[in-house]
């Protein structure tokens, strides 16, 4: 369950991260409604794009290369990405990130366990 829960959470961090970087409209409107939710100044968009960019490239490269170690790696990336926000954001800014980030986090391992629970 554990794993399960983890690999929902990437999988939420990367969709976050392909928003980010993406061109299409889609993603362009996608990193809008957040730069609009966060209130994000001209100065830290590209910083907060460049963030998520390696955000997703973390988890690319550790996380799901080596799903044995999956819990520590999840909680290393996290913790690296969520003090590089930190850096980015002012304080309000950052509390609504982190609430995003884990209503998002939420929201995808209940989606995934719905889709899971259907197929069997």
């Amino acid at each position: 369950m554990k794993k399960m829960i983890i690999a929902l959470v990437a999988m939420f961090a990367m969709t976050m991260s392909v928003n980010a970087q993406s061109i299409d409209d889609k993603s362009t409107i996608s990193l809008e409604r957040v730069s609009s939710y966060l209130d994000l100044t001209s100065d830290q968009i590209e910083p907060f794009k460049t963030a998520i960019a390696q955000f997703n490239v973390s988890m690319e490269s550790s996380y799901l290369k080596n799903p044995s170690t999956s819990s520590e790696a999840w909680e290393k990336i996290k913790t690296r990405h969520m003090n590089t926000m930190k850096q980015i954001l002012s304080d309000k800014q950052y509390e609504k990130y982190v609430k995003q980030f884990e209503l998002t986090a939420k929201n995808t391992i209940i989606r995934m366990t719905q889709e899971s629970a259907a197929a069997k």
